[in-house]
C-alpha cells in the first residue's frame, strides 16, 4: 500500500511539472525567428558619446518636466541631433486632460498636460518598421534626470547615429515621448493618433543600468515569444537579468496598464517590452539626486551594444496589430526564463481541482468519522484558530508601531526594508508558533483530519473563484492547494511551509521594484484592511499546522513545547530590534521639500516640510523664536526678509443673479513659473459652467466633469495647468454656497538663498506664490 501511495504521488507531481514547463505555446498570427546577430552594429557603438547625450540633457539643459522651457530646449535638441544623423524627423505637440490616477489620493483633480513627441524615421527598402522609445521628460522642477531618463535618450541617440550611416532593409522609427512622468502621456497620445500599421515591434528604453530589467507589463503583457527572444539573447550575452512575473500579473487588466512607454503600445495590441534597471529604486530615484554621477560608461557600453543586437536578431512576421496569449507566467531559474502558456495553467488546474475531488473523496472512505467530540471542542478551535490568525496578523506589525510611537517617525522602513521585513517575517513565526501552542492546550477534536479538511475546502473555493475571474491570478493558491492536498498523504512540515511559497516570492518581488514604497504605503493607509487580509492567509497555515502535530504526535508536540520560550525571545528581541535599524541612510535619505512661500497674509516664508516628521538635527538648526513648528513636526515655517514676489495676482468676481459668479483672476509674472495650481472648495455643490483656455472643455473626457466631488462633508475640484500659462484665467461659477478659491504657483529654485546640509537628508527646493480668495 505504502508502494502505490508513493507512485501516485510521483504521478502527480511529474504531471504538474509537465504540464508546467512541456506544453507548447498556442499558435497566434505572429511568428518570431532568431538569425545570428552579426555584431556590425553594435561594434559602433560609443559609449562616450551616448555620455555626452546624457551630461547635456541632465546638466546643461537640467530638470525638464513636462511643459517646461527646459523641456522644450531638450526636444530642439533631439530634433537638431537626429536631423544630424540622418532621419527625417517632426514634432508631434499635444495638450492632453487627465484626471486622477491615484487611488491612493481619491481628490477629484484634473491636470492640462502640454508636452510634444519628436519623431524620427529612417526608412529602409521595406515599410516594416521597429520602433525604438524613451522619454526625455523628468519628474519635476529640481530632479535633473540623469537616470531617469537621460540615459534612455543618450543610448537611443548613439544607436540612432549608427543606424543613420548606412541602408537598411527593414524601417525605423525613433520616439522620444512627452510627459511620461505624467502618466504616459506622451506615449498614449502618439498611439491614438498615429498609424501603427506598418511597425512590427516596439522597444523602450526607460533607466539604463544593469541588472537588466525586461519589463513586460502592461494591461496586456509582451507577447511571450517575444519575451524569450529577448531572454535568449540576453542569456548568450552574459548579461544579468531579471522579469517580474509578479508586478505583470498585477498589471494586467488593470486600469493604469504598465510603468513605462511601451505599455500604451501593448494597449493597441503591438509587440512590445522595455529595457530598465532591474531592482528596487535607490534614493535618488525621482530626487535632486539623480545627476550624471549616477551614469556608468560600462552600464552604457552594456545596453548600447546589446540593442543593436537584439534588433537584429529578432524577426517578427508581419506588421500592425496582432494576438498572442496573454495570461502566460514566466518563471526565472537564473539565467533561464520557463514560460508556461495559459493553456497549461487551465490543464494545472483541472487537474488540481480532480486530485483535490480525489482526495476528499478518499478521506471520506475512511470509516474513522470527521467530528469526534464535543460541540464546545470544535466551538473553541473554530474561535480560536481564526482569533489567533488574525491576532498574529496584528502582532506583525507591533515593533513598527511601538517605535513609530516612541521615535516619533512615519517610515521606519526606508534605509533597510529588506532587513525590516526579515524582523516582521521572524515576529510572524513567533507568534503563530506561541499560538499554535495555546492551541494544542485546548481540548482538540480527535483524528485532526477535520482540520485539513477545513483547509483545503477554503483554499479549493478560494482557487477556483480566482481562476474564474483570471487564471493567472490562481496559480499561487493553486499550488498552495496541491501541496495542502499532499498533506493527506504525507503530513510534513516542508509542504507546510512550501505551500504559500509563490505569496512570498510575490512579496519578494515586490521588496525589490519600484513598487515596493507605494505598497507600503498602502499598507500603512489601510492597516486594518491588511490585518483581515493577511489573517486570512495564517489560517490555512494554522489549520495545516494543527493536521501535522495532530498525526505526528509526540515528536512535533515535544518540539513545539521545547520552542516555545525562545519564540518569545525572539519575538520580544525583534520587537525591539526594529528601533535599531536606522530609518534613513546616505542611499535612501529622507526627502524634505525646502519652499520660499509668497502669501498676502504672512509675507515670505521659508517653509520646510516632509512626509515624515522632521528630523531634531534640522529641527534644532532652524530653531529660533519666530519659528514655528506643526503639531506632527512634519512641517517647519520661518520669516526671511521680504523679497519681490515672483507674480502679482488680481482677483475680480461679479455676481451675475441666479447663483452665478464671473470669476476673473489677472496675473503678471515676474518669471515663468513651471506649475499653476487652482483649488476649488465649498460646502455646498458647484460647478464651472464655462471657462476659458486654463482648461479647454472642447479636449475634457466626458467622465471628466468640472464640478466639485463631495468627500468628508465639503466639495472640492482641483485644477493644475503645465506651460505655457495664460495672464488672465476667466471663469463662470454655478455655486450654491461660499467658495474658497486656493491659488499655488510653483516656480523652479534651481539657485537657492537658503541651503540645507544635513546627512541622511535629500532637500528638495522650490518657489511657490500663494493667495485665497472666497467669494
Amino acid at each position: 500500500m505504502r508502494k502505490n501511495k508513493h507512485g501516485f504521488l510521483l504521478v502527480v507531481i511529474i504531471l504538474f511539472v509537465f504540464c508546467s514547463l512541456n506544453l507548447p505555446q498556442p499558435l497566434t498570427p505572429m511568428a518570431y525567428n532568431s538569425a545570428p546577430a552579426s555584431g556590425k552594429v553594435s561594434k559602433d557603438f560609443s559609449a562616450d558619446k551616448a555620455y555626452e547625450h546624457i551630461l547635456h540633457l541632465s546638466e546643461k539643459i537640467g530638470p525638464r518636466p513636462a511643459g517646461s522651457p527646459n523641456e522644450t530646449k531638450a526636444a530642439q535638441y533631439l530634433y537638431y541631433m537626429l536631423e544630424q544623423y540622418g532621419w527625417k524627423v517632426r514634432e508631434q505637440p499635444f495638450s492632453k486632460i487627465v484626471g486622477n490616477a491615484n487611488p491612493l489620493k481619491p481628490e477629484h483633480k484634473i491636470q492640462v498636460i502640454n508636452s510634444q513627441n519628436i519623431i524620427a524615421e529612417l526608412p529602409g527598402a521595406s515599410p516594416e518598421t521597429i520602433l525604438l522609445g524613451a522619454h526625455y521628460d523628468s519628474a519635476d522642477v529640481s530632479t535633473p534626470g540623469a537616470i531617469d531618463n537621460a540615459s534612455g535618450v543618450g543610448v537611443l541617440l548613439e544607436i540612432a547615429r549608427i543606424l543613420g550611416q548606412e541602408k537598411h532593409q527593414k524601417s525605423y522609427q525613433i520616439v522620444f515621448f512627452g510627459a511620461e512622468e505624467n502618466g504616459l502621456v506622451g506615449s498614449q497620445y502618439f498611439t491614438a493618433q498615429s498609424d501603427l500599421s506598418a511597425i512590427q515591434w516596439m522597444l523602450n528604453l526607460d533607466m539604463v543600468g544593469t541588472p537588466l530589467e525586461i519589463d513586460i507589463a502592461g494591461k496586456t503583457s509582451a507577447p511571450p515569444e517575444l519575451v524569450d527572444k529577448v531572454v535568449t539573447l540576453a542569456r548568450q550575452e552574459q548579461i544579468p537579468f531579471h522579469i517580474s512575473r509578479d508586478f505583470a500579473v498585477m498589471t494586467r487588466d488593470g486600469s493604469q496598464g504598465g510603468a513605462s512607454d511601451f505599455s500604451p503600445f501593448l494597449d493597441q495590441s503591438i509587440p512590445a517590452l522595455g529595457l530598465g534597471i532591474a531592482g528596487r529604486a535607490e534614493g535618488y530615484y525621482h530626487r535632486p539626486e539623480d545627476r550624471i554621477e549616477r551614469v556608468t560608461l560600462q552600464s552604457l557600453d552594456t545596453v548600447g551594444k546589446f540593442i543593436p543586437k537584439l534588433i537584429e536578431s529578432v524577426e517578427v512576421t508581419g506588421s500592425g496589430q496582432k494576438t498572442w496569449d496573454s495570461y502566460y507566467l514566466p518563471f526565472q531559474l537564473g539565467s533561464f526564463v520557463v514560460i508556461i502558456p495559459t493553456l497549461g495553467l487551465r490543464i494545472l488546474f483541472i487537474l488540481t481541482i480532480f486530485f483535490t475531488v480525489f482526495s476528499v473523496s478518499r478521506s471520506f472512505r475512511d470509516q474513522k468519522p470527521f467530528i469526534q467530540g464535543n460541540l464546545k471542542e470544535y466551538v473553541l478551535i473554530g474561535v480560536g484558530i481564526p482569533g489567533a490568525a488574525f491576532l498574529a496578523s496584528f502582532l506583525s506589525g507591533a515593533g513598527e508601531a511601538l517605535w513609530q510611537l516612541l521615535k516619533g517617525r512615519v517610515y521606519l522602513w526606508q534605509a533597510y526594508p529588506g532587513v525590516f521585513l526579515t524582523l516582521r517575517v521572524i515576529l510572524v513565526l513567533c507568534a503563530l508558533l506561541i499560538f499554535l501552542k495555546l492551541l494544542r492546550s485546548l481540548p482538540q477534536p480527535k483524528g485532526g483530519k477535520l482540520y485539513w479538511l477545513i483547509g483545503v475546502l477554503t483554499l479549493t473555493l478560494l482557487t477556483i473563484i480566482l481562476g474564474l475571474y483570471r487564471i493567472d491570478l490562481a496559480f499561487p493558491f493553486l499550488f498552495w492547494l496541491l501541496c495542502f492536498n499532499l498533506f493527506l498523504y504525507y503530513p510534513s512540515i516542508i509542504l507546510l511551509f512550501i505551500g504559500p511559497y509563490f505569496i512570498y516570492k510575490t512579496h519578494w518581488e515586490l521588496l525589490n521594484s519600484q513598487q515596493w514604497p507605494s505598497f507600503y504605503e498602502t499598507i500603512h493607509l489601510y492597516p486594518v484592511l491588511f490585518i483581515v487580509l493577511y489573517g486570512l492567509l495564517f489560517i490555512p497555515v494554522l489549520l495545516g499546522a494543527l493536521y501535522i502535530l495532530e498525526k505526528g504526535k509526540r515528536p512535533w508536540e515535544q518540539m513545539l513545547k521545547r520552542l516555545l520560550i525562545p519564540a518569545l525571545l525572539v519575538g520580544v528581541g525583534c520587537v525591539l530590534g526594529t528601533g535599531l535599524i536606522p530609518n534613513y541612510s546616505r542611499a535612501n535619505p529622507q526627502p524634505i521639500t525646502v519652499q520660499k512661500v509668497w502669501t498676502e497674509s504672512e509675507g515670505v516664508i521659508l517653509r520646510v516640510s516632509s512626509t515624515d516628521t522632521l528630523p531634531k538635527s534640522l529641527l534644532k538648526e532652524l530653531d529660533s523664536q519666530e519659528t514655528k513648528v506643526g503639531e506632527d513636526k512634519k512641517v517647519l515655517e520661518l520669516p526671511i526678509p521680504s523679497e519681490k514676489a515672483p507674480l502679482q495676482a488680481n482677483v475680480s468676481v461679479t455676481d451675475t443673479g441666479e447663483r452665478l459668479l464671473n470669476f476673473k483672476m489677472a496675473m503678471k509674472y515676474g518669471r515663468d513659473p513651471y506649475l499653476v495650481r487652482i483649488k476649488l472648495e465649498s460646502k455646498k455643490p458647484f460647478k464651472i459652467q464655462e471657462m476659458d483656455d486654463f482648461v479647454p472643455i472642447a479636449k475634457l473626457p466626458k467622465k471628466i466633469a468640472l464640478e466639485g466631488k463631495e468627500r468628508d462633508g465639503s466639495y472640492a475640484l482641483l485644477l493644475e495647468r503645465t506651460p505655457p500659462h495664460q495672464g488672465t484665467i476667466q471663469w463662470k461659477i454655478a455655486a450654491e454656497g461660499i467658495v474658497k478659491c486656493s491659488i499655488e504657483v510653483v516656480f523652479a529654485d534651481q539657485t537657492p538663498r537658503y541651503s540645507i546640509n544635513l546627512p541622511h537628508i535629500s532637500p528638495d527646493y522650490k518657489e511657490v506664490y500663494q493667495d485665497v480668495f472666497e467669494f
